[in-house]
């Protein structure tokens, strides 16, 4: 088959990088571009809005991938506006259960869950002396409390801090504990995770981010760090279920974390689950395109 898979110039996608892998591993062609060819035997398109009267080019048999709810404000009245206006595509990727539920399809369209995964090349052994203690990857604006955190954190421990940043988050979070790099190419995210103890996870608790897969954490862990985190669902859920004991931020302004350094026997390996290689396999990724397009596997 020839399939098209999306990237994109202003967010972060490891899954388009990791589905190609994974497509040319089975020995099918990938165009991984930022406008796919209509001709292509199946493209696959991160869905926004993909509205019903905009006309069909080529012959490609689409699926609409779901892999987060819609933001504030209005969260809930944008998720069933997507039921109405978009068009219907041939498959449906969700992140899960729980974004089905919530973006209310209730037609017959096959579809599939596909949670986040980890690249191989993050599967590593940390920096016995590296050079930060704290690493925080990932949207710095819109996060309420986080730059507050960083400062906190900052009062005691060396912070790197990775991601888009606006002039404004640069300016607030001036610090001598601080170092600000940026965006970062994803080839460069293995050798800084080895460069740091612990990694930061902070989630605003509120619909719909509290129930969405953080990347980051499972990144975090797939790299051997130990991780920060504040308290909201989808954590709380993670964490137990892997039976991991994340340091807890809360109001104690001391955030001592070399306290919690030596309590935590986690075996890292439980993170191999989570591989790309085993979320596209025990979802039937390959085999759920091969559907769509009516081939036999």
């Amino acid at each position: 088959m020839i399939i098209g898979i999306p990237i994109s110039e202003n967010a972060y996608t490891p899954e388009s990088y990791a589905y190609q892998k994974y497509l040319i591993r089975k020995g099918h062609i990938v165009q991984l571009d930022y406008k796919l060819d209509p001709d292509n035997d199946i493209n696959l398109y991160i869905t926004g809005l993909k509205p019903f009267w905009e006309k069909k080019k080529g012959r490609a048999k689409e699926i609409h991938e779901y892999q987060s709810l819609s933001t504030p404000p209005y969260a809930k009245l944008k998720n069933f506006g997507k039921k109405l206006i978009n068009n219907k595509p041939n498959g449906r990727i969700f992140l899960n259960n729980f974004v089905h539920e919530h973006l209310f399809f209730e037609d017959k369209i096959p579809f599939i869950y596909r949670d986040m995964g980890v690249d191989e090349n993050l599967f590593q052994k940390p920096n016995e002396n590296p050079d930060y203690d704290i690493v925080y990857c990932g949207s710095v604006s819109g996060r309420n409390g986080l730059i507050e955190t960083l400062l906190n954190l900052a009062k005691s421990y060396k912070v790197l801090v990775v991601g888009k940043l606006t002039i404004e988050d640069r300016d607030l979070l001036n610090s001598e504990n601080i170092t600000l790099i940026g965006a970062v190419n994803r080839e460069l995210l293995p050798e800084i995770y080895r460069n740091a103890r612990f990694g930061l996870n902070y989630t605003p608790d509120i619909y719909p981010y509290n129930i969405q897969t953080s990347t980051k954490t499972l990144e975090y862990l797939a790299s051997g760090l130990k991780v920060i985190s504040n308290r909201y669902e989808w954590a709380e859920y993670f964490f137990k279920n892997i039976n991991y004991q994340p340091f807890w931020l809360s109001c104690d302004t001391t955030l001592d974390i070399t306290k919690f350094e030596n309590l935590n026997s986690f075996n890292y390996s439980v993170m191999k689950d989570y591989s790309w290689e085993n979320i596209l396999s025990h979802s039937n990724f390959e085999g759920f395109l091969r559907e769509v397009v009516n081939e036999s596997i």
